[in-house]
């Protein structure tokens, strides 16, 4: 578990443990003292505390060749550099998600995952990842779609306060700043970024939320890999308003830009400094647990007549782990996943998309069973789609 010390793979790392035959897991920081500390926090002595630098690729292979299967929980830009440690140690890799650009790159190496033998799972979190396996899920259940709607938001019902961060700032920054790649009839195209909002309504308690067209990976594949005609798909993500009103200012000030500045005589990079502040503030105390909800919404027909399908994927906080329901959204599909591949249950090899690797209806199963705190709801009807 590359990233082991973070938010998500804690998650991750505790389901994984829930299978008593997971033999180990290799909770790997680019600090031992980091990655010690997660490893003592979990209480479990199948836990191995592990140095992995992600950007050197000859090492982190060699560490790689005493696993079955690698799962990436770094920063998206590192996700190539762990790839290639995890092809050239010839063992299963999966991360989550390379927002869009990245996860184009990524599918360049299918050949060489396939002449090692390795299945390369290209975002496998709640968005993308779960998100992906629901497009699949609802595209076996028409004969034509027209349009695909993707849609994500939150609401905090316990703890929060002050300005916390869901998940890595860095790529947070990039979802609210990089151009949304949208599908419009039939063809990709780039839009400014929070040029557009829509309102929506998800389950309760989340209910009313307000989102902006956002980059993501799900556009990369799933226009193309799904079939049945689509024409037009996009993702929007819904964040609180005051959370999203706090990043549009820091990008209208220029302290997300990735180019240098003079200050007193010296290149600074405004994006480094942010990005190295907020993850240098101390956790706090009072942790936002949240409600979040994945939709896939589906206008098309079946059997001949205008037909429409929505499935939510809703997780709640575990109040016993302190974590919220994003994160345990995220958490989870990875440990899920992962354990297929130790078990062989995804013969597929390549670098491939969940949609195309992960059989919907035992993954959806398998996400709602136990005590994981997820739930998924389904809703059809013959009715026509007026855009």
């Amino acid at each position: 578990m590359l990233g082991g010390a973070g938010a998500m793979a804690q998650v991750t790392i505790r389901d994984l443990l829930e299978n008593k035959t997971v033999e180990r897991v290799g909770v790997a920081d680019l600090h031992l003292e980091r990655a010690e500390a997660a490893s003592r926090s979990l209480r479990d002595e199948r836990t191995v505390a592990l140095a992995a630098d992600a950007r050197d690729t000859a090492q982190l292979a060699k560490i790689m060749r005493e696993w079955d299967v690698v799962i990436n929980s770094t920063w998206y830009e590192l996700n190539l550099h762990v790839m290639q440690a995890a092809i050239s140690a010839g063992i299963h890799y999966l991360d989550l998600g390379g927002l869009y650009h990245m996860t184009k790159r990524q599918l360049e190496l299918d050949g060489a995952a396939k002449d090692s033998d390795v299945t390369c799972v290209l975002g496998m979190g709640s968005t993308p990842g779960t998100m992906n396996v629901m497009g699949a899920y609802v595209a076996g259940k028409m004969d034509s779609i027209d349009t695909l709607k993707l849609r994500s938001g939150s609401r905090v019902v316990k703890g929060g306060g002050g300005f916390q961060v869901p998940y890595a700032i860095r790529t947070l920054l990039d979802e609210f700043t990089v151009p949304p790649i949208i599908f419009r009839d039939g063809k990709i195209q780039e839009i400014p970024a929070l040029s557009d909002k829509e309102s929506f309504v998800l389950p309760e308690p989340i209910g009313i939320v307000e989102g902006y067209y956002t980059i993501h990976s799900e556009l990369a594949t799933m226009p193309f890999t799904l079939g049945k005609g689509i024409e037009n798909m996009d993702f929007i993500v819904a964040y609180p308003p005051e959370f999203t009103k706090s990043i549009a200012l820091l990008a209208q000030l220029g302290l997300t830009n990735k180019k240098p500045v003079k200050v007193k005589g010296q290149d600074i990079i405004p994006y480094d400094v942010l990005t190295s502040v907020v993850d240098s503030v101390p956790k706090p105390s009072n942790v936002e647990l949240d409600v979040d909800c994945q939709r896939v919404e589906a206008f098309g027909k079946r059997d001949g007549k205008p037909f429409t399908i929505c499935v939510d994927a809703v997780s709640v906080p575990n109040e016993r782990w302190n974590i919220g329901g994003g994160t345990v959204g995220t958490g989870t599909p990875p440990s899920i996943i992962a354990q297929w591949l130790a078990s062989g249950r995804i013969t597929k090899t390549g670098t491939l998309p969940p949609e195309l690797c992960v059989e919907p209806s035992g993954f959806l199963k398998e996400l709602t069973s136990g005590n994981r705190g997820i739930t998924v709801t389904e809703r059809s009807e013959e009715i026509p789609y007026i855009s």
